[in-house]
């Protein structure tokens, strides 16, 4: 049964030393797409996250949660994949440096339910957290290019890779999709083209179609209207979930490998010619510069097995000759993790919904490529208050923070760039992700 809820949490806190935030850029107004805007506002007017993998069933729940550094209004549309059906409705309101978020169960429960996020203030973040008899999540897509790469994926043994394409729009949109893999480029047949109905989403399972790939790369380029691809990976007993991402010669995962399951990195080389990749890896206690010096050939992925190093927890730099797209697949008895980094760091990081709770525990990932120590200030963000406490993060290594049961979500930044990202592992899974990078001024 579906019901319109209205929720009204307050999250504040104090105002963190130092950080003056500048006014959130509105996001670039769609191209020849002038319609009736998806929700209260169009995209010139406020920010919009767009989050395709909720789900919300017997045995499984979705935690949606926001994050703002000024007093915000976040208003949820859960659209109804049956014409003429209205959308389910929620809202959250954030004061300063303030966190918030609902389960998808209190809205609707009708199994997968795509939807977006409109805040009215920023800068801000969102996410989706999916818990139960599995550990997934990752953020919320605010944009994108008109191309979206999707690295990490395979159909070996009784692995399960499905793309999800939503269309938040009121009318039809049409993408067109590549793939290639270990053997070379993929032939799509019918799966070349597709269109996905307004307000809606659709799935493709590739599975079936591409048997015993063990690095399937797929491509989605938007031909017409609005489209948000988000890919899920089932492996086991877990799945996971991740955002595609552009092309880029530099990448940095915060997030690699940690306890319970064995991660390999996968470089992908769209291009026509080869290119040379180094990947530069960190631990906690040591670093392994230039621990791999590979060449990727065109259209092809490299696959590189990071299980065999000496240490649990790593984060990653590639950097290769020519743009490629990243991406790690950790598994094993601790679950099934995807995820993937970013091309540039950032001095500043919101990571809503990221914590600990019943059968799950949380971790912040900090991660300093530089060769400087970098002094950094993490923010947690409480029902009442901004929670500051201080860390120095040695040049060329990682720091794993624990998140705590009071945590709404976190604000981490630094005077220079770093890369943060998460993971939550319980009994049920393993998920990994990265933050949203936000401008502050100073």
């Amino acid at each position: 049964m579906r019901r319109i809820v209205t929720l009204v949490l307050l999250f504040a806190g104090g105002a963190l030393v130092a950080l003056l935030p500048a006014p959130a850029e509105p996001p670039e107004p769609l191209a020849g797409l002038v319609i009736d805007p998806p929700g209260i506002g169009s995209p010139a007017d406020s920010s919009i996250w767009y989050c395709p993998w909720g789900q919300a069933g017997t045995e499984r729940d979705s935690y949606f949660s926001v994050a703002s550094i000024e007093e915000a209004t976040a208003s949820l549309t859960f659209p109804v994949a049956i014409p003429g059906e209205p959308p389910d409705l929620a809202s959250l309101a954030v004061l300063p440096y303030g966190a918030a978020g609902l389960n998808l169960s209190e809205i609707a429960t009708r199994g997968d339910s795509a939807g977006f996020i409109e805040m009215d203030g920023g800068p801000s973040a969102a996410s989706v957290t999916v818990f139960g008899d599995v550990v997934m999540g990752d953020a919320c897509i605010t944009n994108g290019g008109d191309e979206w790469f999707f690295a990490g994926g395979s159909t070996m043994d009784d692995d399960t890779l499905t793309l999800r394409l939503f269309n938040p729009f009121p009318e039809v949109a049409k993408v067109s999709i590549g793939a290639f893999s270990e053997i070379g480029v993929e032939a799509l047949g019918g799966l070349r083209s597709v269109s996905v109905n307004p307000r809606s989403w659709r799935d493709v399972s590739f599975q079936e179609v591409f048997r015993q790939r063990q690095s399937l790369v797929v491509s989605v380029r938007t031909e017409s209207g609005l489209i948000v691809p988000v890919m899920a990976y089932g492996s086991g007993t877990d799945e996971a979930f991740w955002n595609g991402t552009g092309l880029s010669p530099t990448w940095e995962l915060p997030v690699v490998q940690t306890e319970g399951v064995a991660a390999a990195l996968v470089v992908a080389n769209p291009g026509l010619s080869p290119v040379e990749v180094t990947i530069d890896l960190f631990g906690e206690s040591e670093a392994f510069p230039e621990e791999f010096d590979l060449t990727v050939p065109a259209q092809s992925p490299l696959r590189v097995d990071l299980s065999q190093l000496p240490a649990q927890a790593l984060g990653a730099r590639v950097t290769a000759s020519g743009p490629v797209s990243v991406a790690v697949t950790a598994v094993g008895t601790g679950g099934t993790a995807v995820t993937t980094g970013s091309s540039t760091g950032s001095r500043a990081w919101l990571l809503p919904g990221v914590r600990t709770m019943a059968g799950v525990e949380g971790a912040l990932w900090l991660l300093n490529t530089s060769d400087e120590p970098l002094s950094v200030t993490v923010g947690t963000l409480t029902s009442g208050e901004v929670r500051n406490s201080r860390h120095v993060v040695d040049p060329g290594r990682l720091l794993r923070l624990e998140t705590t049961r009071t945590a709404l979500g976190y604000l981490v930044s630094a005077p220079e760039p770093l890369m943060v990202g998460w993971t939550m592992s319980g009994d049920q899974g393993v998920a990994f992700g990265i933050g949203s990078p936000v401008e502050l001024d100073g």
